[in-house]
């Protein structure tokens, strides 16, 4: 059997790019005190008001305790607020604040430089090209896509838009 060479797959090189635009943004969103944890939890409250902090787990793939820890501080920042679900005193609905619209903004500036970067050299032709042929694969996929769309980075076109 022949061994395949990693970088010729898609699935490869959508990693290794998924890996640097989130390593990227991770550096940046580090110099305004934030973690992964912390700015994929603002980006899918942000995608999904009123999730349970359960959701929020299952979107972004981690269990509910790590996000309940990112949750905790991200509330104690004055960023996110907890509210009693209507249908089940158990469960605890997620929402951002109006607080947290200063570092939306930053988090806007981060993603969208950081797509910049990454689409430096590519005509408007080739971006449209690009997104259309994305848009496609991942059309392709998404009937045996097993759960719902994530809103962690892989998900997002600009930060935490």
């Amino acid at each position: 059997m022949r061994a395949v060479e990693d970088d010729r797959t898609l699935g490869i090189k959508v990693m290794k790019l998924s890996r640097l635009l989130r390593l990227r943004f991770d550096r940046r969103a580090r110099a305004l005190g934030l973690t992964r944890a912390q700015w994929q939890t603002i980006a899918c409250v942000r995608r999904q008001p009123g999730a349970t902090q359960r959701q929020v787990a299952e979107l972004l793939e981690v269990g509910e305790v790590t996000v309940g820890r990112s949750i905790d501080k991200l509330v104690e920042a004055g960023w996110v607020e907890r509210r009693a679900a209507p249908a089940d005193r158990r469960a605890h609905r997620l929402w951002l604040t109006a607080a947290i619209e200063p570092l939306i903004g930053e988090l806007t500036r981060i993603g969208e430089a950081e797509e910049a970067a990454a689409l430096a050299g590519l005509g408007a032709a080739e971006r449209a090209a690009l997104h259309a042929m994305l848009d496609r694969i991942a059309a392709n996929l998404d009937g045996d896509a097993v759960e719902g769309p994530a809103c962690g980075p892989e998900d997002q076109d600009s930060g935490a838009r």
